[in-house]
């Protein structure tokens, strides 16, 4: 049992060192269905800075989260991801990088 605790307690200190990726965060108008929400979600993962399963899209407060890969060396595309969200239908507000305005 002591083992399994220091194990646990060393892949918590490295998941903390670590850090968490940058975030994108879209402010969507008119998303509503859990099934549109579903497509968008295949199309901004298929983006080359993010995956399917790094995508968080939250239908009641019409966002749409995006983690972006570490391993991605330059600066996000946003303007591929919000044609894509248009392309879907939708409109984009805002958009913010790790809580700070970066879009409008």
């Amino acid at each position: 049992m002591k083992k399994l605790y220091t194990i646990f307690l060393v892949l918590l200190m490295i998941g903390v060192l670590s850090g968490q990726a940058d975030t994108l965060t879209f402010k969507v108008k008119g998303l509503v269905c859990s099934f549109c929400a579903h497509g968008l979600n295949k199309g901004i993962g298929k983006l080359p800075f993010t995956n399917e399963k790094d995508v968080l899209i939250n239908i009641k407060n019409q966002t749409v989260k995006v983690a972006i890969n570490k391993t991605y060396k330059s600066d996000p595309h946003l303007k591929q991801a919000v044609e894509l969200i248009k392309n879907t239908g939708y409109d984009v507000d805002k958009v913010f990088l790790n809580g700070k305005e970066v879009w409008r």
